[in-house]
């Protein structure tokens, strides 16, 4: 075909088609990014709540930016993806310019609305429900508010839904390139929150599984994806002893995180013996709040019962493993192993309920609207996605729900292992509500066609 016969790449026709086939979508990341920005820079602008975890973000932002290269013992204790994040932001817009920082975290918001919409297009059948969880998500307050922090939360969920998009992809038709993608988006996702790394282990397992049903996925897809996870992970070992000269992964505060969930405690303070080490004080909000109930709710089951005190006292270091290795040994031999399993089963009711996400919970002008979206959640979603978590295993549905079942599974395990926490929940909420709104479908479709069944004329 000649260049003067050959049809335009672009065309008016092509991109008013274009506009009509993704207009709910584009109405969905137009009203997100407004709602964002509205959010960051008028109602909640990030730059007046400065404290707690968020102070710890950006003071390690501004000390990476003054001591580039710099050995600091304490930058490796928390995954380092949030405040490299702002430290890069904070080079390119001024170091107190949290007006940009927030337009950039609006942004990051609307990414999310957008990978849920399109991961929606993948999972579900039904041409609806796409815009429906799209227009829902504009309007998500959790995901507004956490949004309004320099916290984790907002990118990681970037990535993970974006690494998740990848795989859908993939299992569906088997391109190398989105191989890469569900790597590379995995391997920046661990930066930010390594319980990422669980997801990843429990689709290896079910690929093992279940590879026959998952035939577009070959060995080599494994292998690509596995290459830039691979990469994050030995610059993060190398980061790390370069901080620490001692050993590890992304970071060091898992054994330190797993030490509540062995022994129920709401607060530990570690004080070093070395000069040079500050005294630290730690306590994670929702079982802080869990202590309360024993007053609010005195006769509940679910209640902090701490083996062997509500705050813990040890010296040495924050992450020494020794002292806290030997206070998780007290916790288990206190409480024995039926005792641990009742630990677990708390910790995993509360990546749904009996806490309210923090910051907000802390902040009496937040705290209501926190807590009436929580309970929505909870009384809408809860169940409905929970039912989903075995569409991993069933050859149907592997593909299409079962990859974001995944994270069901993996949550279920970090919270069993450490603490459950509606915040810690909140990045996978796109895909969570997904998956209760195709339960609902899956319940409806088949009770009417029992109904049909039942009022179809009978033969004879």
């Amino acid at each position: 075909m000649s260049a003067s016969t050959a049809k335009p790449r672009f065309s008016a026709q092509g991109f008013q088609a274009w506009l009509y086939r993704n207009r709910w979508l584009i109405v969905a990341l137009l009203a997100s990014f407004a709602v964002r920005l509205h959010w960051n820079l008028l109602v909640h602008p990030l730059g007046d709540y400065i404290s707690s975890d968020m102070r710890g973000y950006t003071s390690r932002a501004d000390q990476l930016i003054d001591k580039f290269g710099a050995s600091i013992e304490y930058h490796a204790f928390f995954p380092y993806g949030t405040h490299f994040l702002l430290a890069l932001l904070k080079v390119l817009f001024g170091r107190e310019n949290y007006a940009a920082i927030g337009v950039v975290y609006a942004l990051l918001g609307t990414i999310i609305v957008y990978y849920a919409y399109r991961i929606a297009e993948r999972v579900s059948s039904r041409r609806w429900v796409p815009p429906l969880l799209g227009m829902f998500m504009v309007f998500y307050y959790p995901l507004i508010s956490l949004g309004g922090y320099t916290l984790s939360e907002v990118p990681f969920s970037v990535f993970l839904l974006a690494s998740s998009y990848a795989l859908l992809r993939l299992v569906q038709d088997g391109r190398t390139r989105d191989a890469w993608w569900a790597g590379v988006h995995a391997g920046i996702a661990t930066a930010f929150r390594p319980q990422i790394l669980l997801s990843i282990l429990v689709f290896g397992v079910v690929w093992v599984l279940l590879h026959r049903h998952m035939s577009k996925v070959r060995v080599k897809h494994l292998v690509c994806a596995a290459i830039p996870i691979a990469v994050v992970l030995v610059f993060s070992s190398a980061r790390l002893y370069h901080h620490t000269g001692r050993l590890g992964l992304i970071s060091e505060n898992g054994r330190f995180n797993q030490l509540f969930g062995r022994c129920h405690n709401k607060k530990a303070v570690a004080t070093p013996e070395e000069p040079g080490r500050g005294r630290i004080r730690f306590g994670p909000p929702p079982l802080i709040q869990l202590e309360k109930r024993a007053k609010t709710a005195p006769n509940s089951w679910v209640q902090l019962d701490p083996a062997i005190g509500a705050e813990l006292n040890y010296a040495g270091y924050i992450s020494d493993a020794k002292p806290l290795n030997d206070l998780m040994r007290k916790c288990i031999a206190k409480t024995g192993y039926l005792g641990q399993l009742k630990y677990a089963v708390i910790n995993v009711l509360m990546l749904a309920g009996y806490n309210t996400p923090w910051p907000d919970s802390g902040r009496d002008l937040w705290r209501h609207q926190a807590n009436r979206w929580q309970v929505f959640y909870t009384a809408v979603f809860t169940a409905p996605a929970l039912l989903m978590m075995f569409t991993c295993f069933m050859r149907r549905t592997v593909t299409r729900h079962g990859i974001l079942a995944l994270h069901i599974w993996a949550l279920l395990v970090t919270a069993a292992i450490y603490f459950g926490d509606t915040r810690l929940r909140a990045p996978y909420d796109p895909m969570l509500v997904l998956l209760a709104i195709e339960a609902y479908i899956f319940a409806g479709s088949a009770l009417w066609g029992r109904l049909r069944r039942r009022a179809a004329p009978k033969p004879g």
